[in-house]
């Protein structure tokens, strides 16, 4: 636990980050410079809340709403004392080990100052052996969410990064706009002119 405040403490102080309030943990919610971001809307194109994307001789998943990764899930079976609550998961591509990265109730929000655009970080301390996950999402009102793994920069820390219209001062208000519609059909051939009599 104390190394988890340490390298939150370490994150604040690196990236010129503002501390947030406490957050809201059961529904992914936390007020930010008096603005309340809910990042249960964070989702897949197909409405999934469980990001995954491959890093090295890794698979990364992250999910903060909904309680979490499940306790089983392609690729991951937690070890029994963390089989619930885990925001993140670190698992060998041949599916053979998997660690808990970070846990639900152990999170802090920081809003980083002086970039456009806006960026939220979130750090989960309390996974197996101390691992800690600290995950910049960065404001981009297109899309609902999308998802990199950096990997473990640093023994037992894991970055990863995200792109979503939650970490936006509008949040997901409506949605990302929709696509452009398509080009109208071609209209009828134009008639040839008259020819004189």
């Amino acid at each position: 636990m104390l190394l988890g405040v340490l390298l939150a403490a370490f994150a604040l102080a690196a990236h010129a980050q503002t501390a947030c309030e406490p957050a809201d943990t059961a529904n992914a919610k936390c007020v930010c410079n008096g603005v309340t971001y809910d990042f249960s809307q964070m989702h897949n194109p197909d409405n999934t809340q469980r990001f995954t994307g491959p890093n090295g001789d890794y698979i990364y998943s992250f999910q903060m709403a909904n309680g979490g990764l499940p306790a089983t899930f392609p690729g991951c079976t937690f070890p029994p004392d963390f089989q619930n609550g885990n925001a993140g998961a670190q698992a060998n591509l041949d599916g053979t080990a998997c660690y808990s990265i970070g846990v639900i109730s152990q999170q802090q929000w920081a809003i980083q100052q002086g970039v456009t655009p806006q960026i939220i970080s979130v750090t989960f301390t309390g996974g197996q052996e101390g691992r800690t996950t600290l995950i910049d999402v960065t404001c981009d009102p297109t899309t609902y969410g999308t998802f990199s793994a950096a990997g473990e920069k640093t023994t037992l820390v894991y970055e990863m990064d995200m792109t979503s219209c939650a970490a936006c001062t509008t949040g997901c208000s409506g949605g990302p706009p929709p696509p452009p519609p398509p080009p109208p059909p071609p209209g009828p051939p134009t008639p040839p002119p008259p020819t004189p009599p």
